[in-house]
């Protein structure tokens, strides 16, 4: 749903996520595996709300984790890259399972063409956007498929094309802002 009082979507639940890209942008140095790049937006029943990305090389999830930029805000007619913006996660494995935390967003690779501003961690941890963010990054978790490796299972192949399911992910978060203990 969208906070009236600040704009921000806080349930997974109201979200429909769309796959859209994905692509294959190289390989590790260290091992050969290909890194991937998947995309897609989120809307609600009414209008887009956010667009995705996420980055990681496969088979690299223990080590390296994946990074996920959130661009948020008016999408559609007469919206323009300066009614957006960015917010990153980064997806890893903890001691306790698959976990997320803020991070500092930039517009790199891209992400300038989509959005006009960077949000640091200190503008979202504590604020109504980290409901924002983590509520976007449930419907992602929960919607696209393709995002299965993230969380211990093997991911569809970008050949076969987006799969979109449903999944349900008990979850907790710890003081930090961190998700912990999310299953699947």
């Amino acid at each position: 749903m969208i906070s009236p009082e600040h704009g921000a979507i806080t349930s997974p639940d109201a979200l429909r996520v769309t796959p859209d890209g994905d692509q294959t942008t190289g390989r590790c140095d260290c091992c050969g595996q290909i890194s991937r790049r998947v995309s897609g937006t989120i809307s609600t029943a009414g209008a887009a709300v956010a667009a995705y990305q996420v980055w990681w090389t496969v088979g690299h999830m223990v080590e390296r984790g994946a990074e996920i930029d959130l661009i948020c805000g008016r999408w559609g007619d007469g919206a323009s890259a300066s009614d957006r913006f960015v917010m990153r996660l980064h997806h890893f494995i903890a001691a306790t399972g698959p976990a997320v935390m803020v991070q500092d967003a930039s517009l790199a690779d891209g992400l300038d063409r989509l959005a006009a501003r960077a949000l640091r961690r200190d503008e979202i941890i504590g604020t109504p956007r980290a409901a924002e963010a983590f509520a976007l990054y449930d419907a992602i978790a929960l919607q696209d498929a393709r995002l299965a490796e993230l969380f211990g299972a093997p991911a569809p192949c970008g050949h076969c094309g987006a799969r979109t399911e449903r999944r349900k992910l008990p979850s907790r978060r710890s003081r930090s802002g961190a998700r912990r203990g999310r299953t699947i």
